[in-house]
């Protein structure tokens, strides 16, 4: 073959296997699934593999899913499959000294119980304390956490500091909260937490956790996640409660998830956030009288009503049909309901 004639299908072999490899590495992380009445363990095994991430539920593995989704980030995988399941979801750190401090805690997360008293939980809120102002689904494991002093400079202070001011959820055996040396570094979720176990010489096991409700009375009724509030709050499961709940880590939290957000975006979404924070702090304030008058008014709202329809509408979109005409069924029953006891 003449020298130069090689030369040139060697560079074009070489230029095509590079296209390949860019395409495959382009692909790392990035889920496709296309299932129809496919089992649920099915489908989160498609998802865990290709995402390359572990997914725990309080679910029936044999629920049929349908769902059709194309390279697309494991978070918006999981978001979608929560909404096929009609949960919430999460992003959990399970922390503890040992390897089967792990394995308890991924298994109290499996039964959807956060009442467990063998386990401190911590965050699992929403956007913004709950209220998803956004279509975009934050990628919590990115959200910076600047770390702030703490009096206690134990283990668990930190780890509710962490769910506080990221959003990311934790569990840790309630007896473990060694006292740290120094103080963690901070930085994105997913290398923060492993320093902050680093420093306390245990394991961490990070998990999307997708709960649904669930028909058993000693289990919990529902739970929050990155699309919906938990119904302790979202914070203070380990020593002190609600009690522990900071308002200025709160609003670290809102703008560390708001720097999340496509720049187009995130600055309309700040506004509406505000807007709507400022008209209930200042509901907050009045008598419980004027109160319940000045939410009947807000709720009645026409501009109001169609914000949280439109919220609504792009969340049910991610629904099965089913669940779309059950919704839309429940929602005619309440309305009826209301128009009757007035």
């Amino acid at each position: 073959m003449n020298p130069t004639r090689f030369k040139i299908l060697l560079g074009v072999a070489a230029v095509l296997l590079a296209m390949l490899a860019w395409n495959w590495i382009s692909g790392w992380g990035l889920v496709t699934v296309h299932a129809s009445s496919q089992p649920l363990t099915k489908v989160i095994s498609s998802i865990e593999r290709q995402g390359g991430i572990k997914i725990i539920t309080n679910a029936d593995l044999t629920t049929a899913i349908d769902m059709d989704v194309d390279r697309v980030p494991a978070v918006d995988a999981v978001d979608v499959l929560a909404a096929r399941l009609d949960g919430n979801w999460n992003v959990t750190y399970v922390v503890g000294p040992q390897k089967s401090d792990i394995i308890a805690g991924i298994t109290a997360l499996g039964q959807g119980d956060r009442r467990d008293a063998d386990f401190a939980r911590f965050g699992g809120g929403g956007f913004g304390g709950g209220m998803e102002m956004s279509d975009t689904v934050i990628d919590v494991r990115r959200v910076s956490w600047k770390v702030s002093p703490s009096d206690k400079p134990e283990f668990q202070a930190y780890l509710d500091q962490m769910a506080q001011k990221t959003g990311a959820a934790a569990i840790a055996p309630r007896t473990w909260n060694p006292t740290l040396s120094s103080p963690p570094s901070g930085g994105k979720v997913a290398s923060a937490v492993k320093q902050l176990v680093g420093e306390a010489k245990g394991q961490v096991e990070e998990v999307f956790v997708i709960r649904v409700r669930t028909e058993d009375p000693t289990r919990t009724a529902d739970a929050g996640g990155d699309r919906g509030g938990p119904p302790d709050g979202g914070f203070g499961g380990g020593p002190g409660g609600r009690g522990n709940f900071n308002p200025q880590w709160a609003e670290e939290r809102t703008e560390a998830r708001l720097a999340q957000l496509p720049p187009a975006e995130r600055e309309q979404v700040r506004q509406d956030f505000n807007e709507m924070r400022a008209t209930f702090d200042r509901i907050r304030a009045l008598p419980e009288a004027e109160r319940r008058a000045e939410m009947e008014k807000i709720f009645n709202n026409p501009a109001f009503q169609d914000r949280m329809v439109e919220r609504q509408m792009s969340r049910d979109a991610k629904r099965s049909p089913e669940k779309r005409a059950e919704r839309f069924r429940q929602y005619i029953e309440r309305k009826q309901q209301m128009k009757s006891s007035s």
